[in-house]
């Protein structure tokens, strides 16, 4: 992979360009409800948490029940508790405060967390040694303080394949994801706590919401299926 910094290069003069087409993106878009920012689903013994950017707030899903809290309850089961905090924009660097906003008291032990990051720091185009000792960091803090088993780390959404972005703004994300992408996978080769899962890229038109950036329900049922069955590989 060609160094980071030729690909500012290249991205620069285009950056007036692409701050406009996201900002028109942004108007002319539906503007979805978050479902599950914060949500906690079942009083099983085993506690699982998940973290995350707006995959994990529910932004697109028609209801709670079709979140991704909503799809791992009905998959773990009763014998388990999913609670959620998530928002919509959030970026790694800022997941621990957010986490820490909402543990005010003793945080519960979990069975595992899964975290859904990443697609911000490819809109703002994060720089990936940045990226990757903000998600090692949030890894090591979230995992001493839950005493988790097991992490789950999700791959960085497709941004794209996203059908509300022009080609171009799709070819930079691309290659702004491979950079992300490649630090996600060398932190899982270090760390075998992590589950790392890497997502299909075949996306049909019907995975996408309305607004042509975050899932339907159809969507987020389809991603915590293939989450959940990997989590069975690795997981007792």
């Amino acid at each position: 992979m060609t160094p980071y910094w030729i690909f500012q290069l290249r991205i620069y003069p285009w950056l007036p360009s692409l701050v406009y087409q996201a900002k028109q993106v942004r108007k002319s878009s539906p503007k979805l409800p978050s479902q599950s920012s914060l949500l906690t689903l079942g009083q099983g013994e085993n506690h699982v948490l998940l973290i995350g950017e707006s995959t994990v707030a529910g932004v697109g899903a028609s209801a709670p029940a079709h979140t991704l809290a909503g799809n791992f309850y009905r998959l773990f089961g009763e014998s388990y508790q999913i609670e959620t905090i998530g928002k919509k924009g959030l970026r790694v660097k800022d997941a621990l405060s957010l986490y820490h906003q909402h543990r005010k008291s003793e945080a519960p032990k979990s069975k595992g967390v899964i975290l859904f990051l990443g697609a911000n720091d490819c809109f703002l185009l994060t720089n990936p040694i940045a990226f990757k000792k903000e998600v090692e960091t949030l890894i090591h803090q979230i995992q001493m303080t839950t005493s988790a088993q097991w992490i789950y780390l999700a791959a960085i959404p497709p941004v794209h394949l996203f059908p509300a972005f022009s080609k171009r703004m799709q070819s930079f994300l691309q290659v702004q994801r491979d950079y992300l992408q490649a630090e996600l996978e060398q932190i899982a080769a270090c760390n075998p706590k992590v589950i790392y899962q890497e997502i299909p890229m075949d996306l049909q038109p019907e995975f996408f919401s309305a607004d042509g950036v975050h899932p339907s329900d159809l969507g987020y049922q389809k991603i915590a299926e293939l989450a959940f069955e990997k989590l069975a590989e690795n997981i007792q």
